[in-house]
């Protein structure tokens, strides 16, 4: 049974809430992040992850979903805590029943590389030095939905464990395996290790051929770059091929979300894909 710990003050254990929520560095030192939400909480909760506490408004009555979650997710600590403290520590105009820390996974590479290695015709996607979290969780959602056995980051990028990228995840986060690599050489050093190394291609406005014309049927690396300035040079030296999305219309890119979405369906279609619904 969970230690049921009730919070009457904007204390240290509050503050430990607060500051996982906003706070990378915080985040990465203690091993923890804040989660909050409907579908994020069920999908953390289905997907087996660690959770240290979970606080709710102690005074109200908890839905029977919420005492669901509870039960299934077996933190071990419970904080019951006034109405307006738990607002604070929300986000979200209508904030969810429970507030939660849970552990971040440790075997992130490992997971991915099980992941990589086990797929018979492996798909990832890398995100070169993304500063956008809510991009980055759509591309998570998008690499989930369309058949990719993981996501990865590379150089200075957004947090994975950013509550923005999360929430825009709804909750493929905990189900997609994903790792964050320091550097170009130590992100070609894992796809070099890996049982059957993947074809890598870049996306750009100015590749030279259309994302339709290349052939992705097989073990593919999809790099898609950074919101403002692309691929870097480095990148763009290592691809085996450099596509382009045809677009119509005066802007001259797509959105980095909507873009690795729609090179994911394009990969998927090539793969005689065909959904589950």
């Amino acid at each position: 049974m969970p230690d049921i710990r009730p919070l009457r003050a904007r204390n240290d254990v509050f503050q430990r809430y607060e500051t996982l929520r906003r706070n990378r560095e915080k985040r990465t030192h203690a091993g923890l992040y804040f989660l909050e939400g409907v579908h994020p909480v069920e999908q953390a909760v289905a997907a087996g992850e660690a959770f240290v506490c979970i606080g709710y408004d102690g005074g109200k009555r908890l839905s029977g979903w919420a005492q669901d979650m509870i039960a299934k997710a077996g933190p071990e600590t419970l904080h019951p805590m006034p109405t307006d403290m738990l607002r604070e520590l929300s986000d979200r105009e209508n904030p969810c029943e429970l507030v939660c820390l849970v552990r971040q996974r440790t075997d992130l590479r490992a997971r991915l590389r099980s992941a990589a290695s086990a797929a018979p015709n492996p798909l990832l996607v890398l995100c070169d030095r993304p500063n956008t979290p809510g991009n980055l969780g759509t591309i998570l959602r998008s690499a989930d939905a369309f058949g990719a056995c993981g996501v990865m980051t590379c150089g200075h990028s957004a947090d994975f464990y950013d509550p923005q990228c999360i929430r825009a995840s709804i909750g493929t986060l905990f189900h997609v395996p994903f790792c964050a690599f320091g550097s170009v050489e130590e992100t070609l050093s894992f796809l070099d290790s890996l049982p059957v190394r993947p074809k890598i291609v870049g996306t750009s406005a100015h590749g030279t051929a259309g994302l339709h014309e290349a052939d992705l049927s097989g073990p593919v690396v999809l790099i898609v770059g950074n919101e403002t300035f692309g691929m870097s040079r480095s990148w763009k030296e290592n691809c085996d091929e450099l596509l382009r999305i045809p677009i119509y219309g005066a802007a001259s890119s797509l959105n980095v979300g909507c873009a690795a979405s729609i090179c994911l369906y394009e990969i998927a279609r090539q793969r005689s894909f065909d959904g589950h619904r």
